[in-house]
């Protein structure tokens, strides 16, 4: 024979629903000093503000130079190859002062003069420039130069792992900058919060020292604050 089952036994209660925001939080609110419970002052509570605060701040900015450094080191090697496309490497006349006749040897400049150099780029077009001459050189010789589309002198293109250290060395000025921000921030605002603190003792005490002292009531008493 066989028997009825039972009621099924009612599922266990769940529990509260947690809220992973609040959660986190609350474990960051006790990490820096926040949970302070009901014996909390206003004036505590802002000091743990002041330090979540200051400590959220550092990691922002932390992210944004590491961004900024990774998002410059990647874009670094297609940043100089544009540039590069922009700049021509041809040879640069070296322009000397003019000889009395035909037979007269070339005037010979050294390693570091400033000469005048001459070139023709785009067609048609001749340009000239004062750069300092890297080695011994007769006028007449050519050098070669950098120059953009339009004809003028320009630098050689950048290296890629020139522009990455460029872009590295932002992003970390950036992530110092703001954290010598934030932290000046903190700092001021710390000894706002404890001249706040002078003043409400100080006030705190003249109220409550003639009825500690006695002398409210004229009898004799601690004076010692």
């Amino acid at each position: 024979m066989r028997r009825n089952p039972g009621p099924h036994p009612d599922p266990p209660p769940r529990g509260p629903r947690r809220r992973p925001l609040r959660a986190l939080g609350r474990q960051l609110s006790q990490a820096f000093g926040g949970d302070l419970g009901p014996l909390g002052r206003p004036l505590d509570r802002a000091r743990s503000r002041g330090r979540l605060l200051a400590a959220l701040g550092l990691i922002l900015a932390l992210l944004l130079g590491s961004l900024l450094s990774v998002r410059g080191v990647a874009s670094a090697p297609r940043q100089a190859a544009a540039r590069a496309a922009h700049l021509h490497q041809l040879p640069a006349e070296v322009l000397g002062p003019p000889r009395p006749d035909a037979t007269a040897p070339a005037y010979r400049f050294d390693g570091g003069d400033r000469v005048t150099v001459r070139w023709n780029y785009p067609p048609g077009h001749t340009g000239t420039a004062r750069i300092d001459l890297p080695r011994s050189a007769l006028a007449g010789d050519t050098l070669p130069v950098w120059v953009t589309d339009d004809g003028r002198l320009g630098g050689s293109p950048p290296s890629a792992v020139g522009l990455a250290v460029l872009a590295a060395g932002i992003g970390t000025g950036v992530w110092l900058l703001l954290s010598a921000t934030v932290l000046t921030g903190h700092v001021l605002r710390r000894r706002a919060l404890e001249r706040r603190a002078l003043r409400d003792w100080a006030a705190g005490w003249a109220s409550v020292e003639p009825h500690w002292s006695g002398r409210l009531h004229g009898r004799p008493g601690n004076t010692a604050p």
